[in-house]
């Protein structure tokens, strides 16, 4: 999980009119809220200055020290998950010319924006780059205007849902601190569904980048147009906020008392995450996020299994078959998160499964 930005004109619309159409409040002139990480901004934060630096360490020499065992599961489930090393691959079949996969962090630290010459050369080469969603900017707005009674309900909770109803009462008033201190409004804290405040507020201030710096997906979705690619989308935003919707109570209270555990420690997460990429160790980033331990020491901190469930694996599943005919004919690139990469229900394993001969490229 991993946020993402929109520009800032965009965030500053959003802002204005987007707490009025999907956070409804009991009283009058209702702020904006910002809907981020996997859905690529449904809600923009209003952009903002610089923000200093992350400063976090990775926190696998930690896991190693206080949980041993569990960092012992962790490499040995890396080592057993197919495509496990590598974030760059060669999708061939036939005699058609060659597609790409290119697994991406949604951040922008310069160790993911700044893509190797392997990557360049075979955008240079592709004719479609296939993203996870194109329904950003512009894009994103005509969406809400469209069908704003669609975006409400994929984003505002139910009464039984809500985090006043989950959660006790001290842990409520620590997710509205944490909403605020997030840049939102803090009745958002019971106004939207647990799994949409479980991506808002899944990176730290310094990782959020507001408009100011281009994400990895950003980035390459610029490059391609650029080139004159054509760009499509594997997802719509509804899609992508429905793969998250419907789950039971246990599991909305576990994944917001995970968000409120992994908030002092998300510059950790962060630079745990980047660490397991530039190593191209996706395996193991993918055990990580899974583990019981996942921040050693910290009770609650582990994010629920059925959330992760589909928020990767399901959706690898439309992602596929959304590609298959794009790459009928080759010459695709292929840019969506890593995550959704390595394992039997991942990405490379789905499309080995439709014939293809799946090779690093390194």
């Amino acid at each position: 999980m991993a946020a993402k930005a929109c520009s800032a004109p965009a965030a500053r619309r959003a802002s204005a009119t987007s707490g009025r159409q999907f956070v409804a409040r009991r009283e009058p002139a209702a702020q904006g809220v910002r809907y981020g990480a996997v859905i690529a901004a449904i809600l923009c934060f209003a952009a903002g200055g610089a923000r200093a630096a992350c400063s976090g360490h990775d926190l696998f020499p930690l896991i190693e020290e206080k949980a041993p065992e569990a960092f012992a599961a962790i490499k040995a489930q890396a080592a057993e998950t197919p495509f496990g090393r590598g974030t760059f691959f060669r999708l061939s079949r036939g005699d058609d010319a060659p597609s790409y996969l290119f697994g991406t962090l949604h951040l922008a630290d310069p160790r993911v924006t700044d893509f190797r010459p392997s990557v360049v050369a075979a955008l240079d080469a592709s004719k479609t780059l296939a993203v996870e969603s194109v329904e950003t900017g512009a894009r994103l707005e005509s969406v809400i205007r469209k069908d704003p009674k669609a975006m409400r309900a994929a984003v505002l909770a139910d009464a039984a849902e809500r985090a006043r109803t989950l959660l006790d009462r001290a842990d409520f008033a620590a997710l509205k601190a944490l909403v605020a201190a997030a840049g939102m409004k803090a009745s958002a804290a019971g106004e939207l569904k647990p799994a949409v405040l479980a991506l808002l507020l899944d990176l730290p201030a310094c990782a959020r980048t507001n408009g100011a710096r281009p994400y990895a997906d950003q980035r390459i979705a610029a490059m391609a147009r650029a080139r004159g690619l054509k760009v499509v989308g594997l997802e719509t935003m509804i899609e992508q906020l429905d793969s998250l919707d419907g789950l039971p109570p246990d599991e909305s209270r576990a994944l917001l008392v995970s968000t409120l555990r992994q908030a002092s420690e998300a510059e950790d997460v962060v630079e745990t995450t980047i660490a397991r990429y530039v190593e191209q160790d996706t395996g193991a980033l993918l055990a990580w996020m899974r583990s019981p331990d996942f921040i050693p020491g910290v009770v609650g901190a582990a994010t629920p299994t059925l959330f992760l469930d589909r928020l990767i694996s399901g959706r690898n599943q439309r992602m596929a078959a959304r590609a298959l005919p794009l790459l009928a004919g080759g010459g695709v690139f292929i840019a969506v998160g890593a995550t959704h990469l390595p394992g039997k229900e991942g990405l490379l394993r789905l499309f080995e499964e439709q014939g293809f001969a799946v090779e690093r490229v390194e």
